[in-house]
């Protein structure tokens, strides 16, 4: 607006000092003012109008948070177990409470499957294939090895499976041929230990859920007895009397 005001201005003083007659530059002046007042008032409204639109365009839009899949439990788009599983089992039919984390395949269990009970303590390591058990397990006491074996798992996808089998007397092998709806049989050796001494108490030979082999083993020797009591007497409650705190427990650590 200063420019105009300095038209203005200079219009109005050659018009007093000019013997000219400036009525007719006067009027063109005029109109000269109104276009120019139109012009920087439409300039200025483009230039704040492209300044809002540059503001709102250039804002940083927000971006969403991206949810951190977790890679247990999980199912697939047909709502299959994949991966690895952890579950907690109900006490049902007089069994225990138990837990055990493993991995599935398209909803069936795979691998190995490690079995807890109540207190976090180890009860048993089994391997399944297709869902059913297939392979070498473990068995635990009170967290001691009490037991190894073997099963032969069944293909579920078909109505019968073979397996061959050796005649303990010929050593003939022979294919037998079994119902898949069993699911899974002993079929191999199984050995039993004392969870104390860890020392085998007895072997099992199985074929196709048919014991054909048993042979105990006693601690007769001296030795073999010795070992036994002395392991015992190391066992936490026997060395510790029942009630009484070990001396370093009762130890003060205050004054």
């Amino acid at each position: 607006m200063s420019l105009i005001i300095r038209m203005q201005a200079a219009l109005a003083v050659a018009e007093l000092h000019s013997p000219y007659n400036f009525h007719d530059l006067k009027f063109s002046l005029k109109y000269i003012i109104i276009v120019l007042v139109l012009l920087t008032g439409t300039t200025a409204f483009a230039q704040n109008k492209k300044a809002k639109s540059k503001t709102t365009t250039t804002a940083a839009p927000a971006v969403a948070k991206e949810k951190k899949e977790d890679n247990l439990n999980n199912t697939d788009a047909q709502n299959r177990k994949q991966g690895m599983w952890f579950n907690e089992m109900a006490a049902l039919r007089g069994e225990p409470a138990y837990k055990e984390f493993g991995s599935y395949l398209d909803n069936q269990k795979t691998g190995l499957w490690y079995k807890l009970n109540g207190d976090g303590g180890l009860v048993a390591i089994e391997n399944f294939r297709r869902g059913v058990l297939n392979g070498e397990v473990q068995y635990y006491s009170k967290g001691r090895l009490s037991c190894i074996g073997h099963y032969r798992g069944l293909n579920p996808d078909n109505k019968f499976d073979s397996i061959w089998v050796k005649d303990p007397e010929t050593l003939l092998d022979t294919m037998v041929v079994v119902s898949s709806d069993i699911g899974t049989m002993k079929h191999g050796t199984w050995r039993y230990y004392d969870p104390i001494s860890g020392r085998l108490t007895r072997e099992e030979e199985y074929q196709v859920d048919d014991l054909i082999k048993s042979q105990d083993f006693e601690f007769t020797s001296k030795a073999d007895s010795a070992y036994i009591e002395q392991r015992k007497a190391m066992l936490p409650h026997n060395t510790n009397p029942k009630g009484k705190a070990p001396k370093r427990k009762s130890q003060r650590y205050t004054y």
